[in-house]
């Protein structure tokens, strides 16, 4: 048996899968649900409303929201001890390792443009991204 929704339907089961989602994150220390239960469940519910949203509105929705999301501040949350690499998301263009004798000129690049244009305002106070 098959089952379609509208779009509209599904924005709205999407967004209730997302309060669901954030009520989980918001409040599993209150409700004495384990991180890695929490964690685990959420990415759950994140994958079915996936799911549902490439199934309702196409793959190319699914994508647009992603690339949307990450513009709009997606950055490293969580890491464990050994993935210092991690790091590396938030400021993608900065070097990751450097040698001795590349201070002078590997410098030049420490200032990570890509994150000022993501995060940063114009003299005007507007954002530089959308």
């Amino acid at each position: 048996m098959s089952m379609k929704f509208a779009k509209e339907e599904a924005s709205q089961i999407l967004g209730r899968l997302d309060h669901m989602a954030a009520s989980i994150q918001d409040n599993h220390e209150k409700w004495n649900i384990p991180f890695v239960v929490a964690k685990a469940l959420v990415n759950s519910i994140d994958k079915v409303a996936d799911e549902i949203e490439t199934a309702s509105m196409g793959p190319e929705s699914l994508l647009k929201r992603q690339v949307h999301t990450f513009a709009k501040g997606g950055k490293v949350v969580q890491k464990d001890a050994d993935e210092g690499y991690m790091d590396t998301f938030n400021a993608p263009m900065a070097p990751i390792q450097t040698d001795a004798d590349e201070n002078s000129y590997m410098s030049l690049f420490k200032d990570d443009q890509s994150q000022a244009v993501e995060t940063g305002k114009s003299t005007t106070g507007r954002p530089l991204a959308p």
